[in-house]
């Protein structure tokens, strides 16, 4: 009995201890897998309720045209459902040339219901842009008139944003 004690030379144990190591190393790599995964997740759902509250902009900034009796008066002056060709810059969606935030945000009107979860009320703007008559006669005063469309919303945490645009024509 006490030579085979003797004859023992722990590997084992050297065995059982790279073992234990490489799950320790496989588990914490899982675990980081993990956590990247759950923050890609709540990425994208916020980015998703951005685009969901300019969506939901953009329909209400429709219906302002789509409810209207008789065609609205398009003025530049700020405050007003529709602004004239020209008023808006070409590129709403460039922080840059427009600032949803603070320049341009009296421009916008705030959607009413707001949407529930995200940082800020979804606004919405919008730009008459052109008049097509039906008909290439001179004079023509049947036709459809365009508009532009265009809605911003943060996600819930404030950081992402989205800007949509639509172009919504109309017969009055």
């Amino acid at each position: 009995m006490s030579s085979s004690r003797k004859q023992q030379s722990g590997a084992i144990l050297i065995v059982s201890m790279l073992l234990l190591l490489v799950l320790t190393v496989l588990g914490v790599v899982m675990m980081q897998t993990t956590r990247m995964q759950e923050r890609m997740a709540g990425n994208t759902r916020d980015l998703s309720m951005a685009l969901q509250g300019a969506e939901a902009g953009l329909r209400i900034g429709e219906n302002v045209i789509g409810q209207a009796v008789t065609q609205p008066a398009a003025t530049s002056t700020v405050g007003s459902a529709v602004f004239s060709q020209g008023a808006l810059p070409l590129e709403i969606g460039q922080p840059g040339q427009f600032s949803w935030d603070t320049t341009h945000a009296q421009a916008a009107t705030a959607m009413s219901p707001t949407v529930s979860g995200l940082a800020s009320t979804p606004l919405y703007t919008v730009e008459e842009l052109a008049f097509e008559p039906d008909s290439l006669l001179a004079g023509e005063t049947q036709g459809r008139q365009f508009y532009r469309v265009s809605s911003f919303s943060n996600g819930a945490t404030g950081k992402p944003y989205t800007v949509i645009q639509s172009t919504y024509a109309r017969r009055f």
